[in-house]
């Protein structure tokens, strides 16, 4: 349990000074990453490219599994969050006179669903486009700057966004075998 205490102690810290590098001039720029609606432009990129890779069908298949796995992150965050209950830096009195409070969250942090949903789509998309295209490693900009702007907001902790990196690869592995699948089929 001290090991646990302990982590936590460091992420509150690590989160303290990450935070602490944000200066106003940033903030409303880290407010537009932060709103998925900015990045519904993204999908439609992910679709063309897939539509030029595979064809219409084929691309319609892969981003109705991509937005499945979506639903399916977002789905596992909340049944994680409702059961943690961990509270958000800027709901944490221990900590959040250490902040500037740009947005308000009332639910949980821990896993972030930005971090989660962001990450299952990059690696998915990044796998089945990957022989396609060259440059579709920078597809992960989009979860980085994503979850990021989380931290610079005070809404999550560091390991909040790290953890849900890592159950969105988890996720997209399991969808990846599904729409592998499915395209071999076809």
């Amino acid at each position: 349990m001290e090991l646990l205490n302990s982590l936590i102690e460091y992420d509150k810290q690590l989160l303290i000074y990450l935070h602490s590098q944000g200066t106003i001039f940033w903030d409303k720029f880290w407010l537009f990453i932060t709103n998925p609606f900015y990045w519904i432009p993204l999908f439609f990129i992910l679709f063309y490219l897939g539509y030029k890779a595979f064809g219409l069908k084929k691309a319609c298949l892969t981003t109705f599994f991509t937005m499945l796995s979506a639903i399916s992150s977002f789905a596992i965050v909340n049944l994680i969050k409702n059961n943690i209950q961990r509270l958000r830096p800027i709901n944490d009195t221990s900590i959040n006179k250490n902040f500037r409070i740009l947005i308000e969250a009332n639910d949980f942090s821990f896993v972030s669903g930005h971090s989660t949903v962001s990450f299952t789509i990059a690696f998915l998309s990044f796998w089945i486009l990957k022989k396609y295209y060259k440059l579709s490693y920078l597809i992960f900009l989009f979860p980085i700057l994503f979850a990021y702007s989380r931290i610079y907001l005070a809404a999550h902790f560091p390991l909040d966004i790290l953890f849900g990196a890592i159950l969105g690869y988890f996720i997209a592995v399991i969808y990846y075998k599904i729409v592998y699948y499915f395209l071999c089929k076809m």
